[in-house]
């Protein structure tokens, strides 16, 4: 990882919780194929330091079929087939700034200029949507977030679905942060909650707001 978050993750590892959630972790992977693979399940950190940090979409837990997570939250490998989830972003990227992102499956892109894409619980097993909800991967997100503001700049965050909200609402941020919220991409939601709802050209319309370079969502 970028060396900018060392002071972060040392502070972690010092944690009874943390070293727990390896212990958890290291345990599920006995019965069980755990993704994403070990290494990435931090890539995130390789790909963007805290300062460089515009905009936080949170999402729930990583994909959990086969070659499908790739530690960036919504973002998997353009060697696997497109998931709903994504799918839906792309379809709702195309209609709100009619941008065709349908053949690009990997949101790194999006992460290197300042998208900070990052799911509740960093884990998951094969198969088992949800299932290491109680590992103890919300305090280490809320950990997370708490020491990106610990600094004095103002967020964009993108709340996709209850459950990045529940997220977001467990901390107590600067009140000068932008909340967006939206319903979630999956297709139980899709149609309701999300489609229609322009998240990108909105999330940029704040970025101009702040005089911040907005995202180029084709990339």
């Amino acid at each position: 990882m970028l060396k900018e978050w060392n002071e972060f993750f040392e502070e972690e590892k010092k944690q009874p919780y943390f070293q727990e959630l390896m212990v958890k972790i290291e345990q599920e992977k006995i019965h069980n194929i755990i993704y994403p693979a070990e290494e990435n399940i931090f890539k995130i950190f390789d790909l963007i330091k805290p300062d460089e940090v515009k905009v936080i979409i949170i999402g729930q837990d990583p994909y959990h079929g086969k070659n499908q997570a790739n530690g960036i939250a919504f973002s998997t490998s353009n060697a696997v087939k497109t998931p709903p989830s994504l799918r839906n972003i792309f379809k709702e990227l195309k209609a709100d700034l009619a941008i065709d992102h349908f053949e690009n499956n990997d949101l790194s892109g999006w992460v290197k200029q300042g998208v900070f894409l990052i799911n509740s619980t960093l884990t998951v097993s094969e198969s088992k949507p949800g299932s290491h909800a109680n590992f103890g991967w919300e305090k280490f997100m809320n950990n997370c977030l708490k020491f990106l503001n610990k600094n004095s700049t103002i967020y964009i965050y993108v709340l996709f679905g209850n459950w990045a909200k529940k997220t977001y609402n467990t901390l107590k941020f600067s009140s000068n942060n932008i909340k967006l919220e939206f319903g979630h991409p999956s297709p139980f939601s899709y149609e309701k909650f999300f489609k229609g709802t322009k998240p990108f050209s909105k999330i940029n319309c704040e970025l101009r707001k702040l005089n911040k370079t907005e995202i180029n969502w084709e990339k």
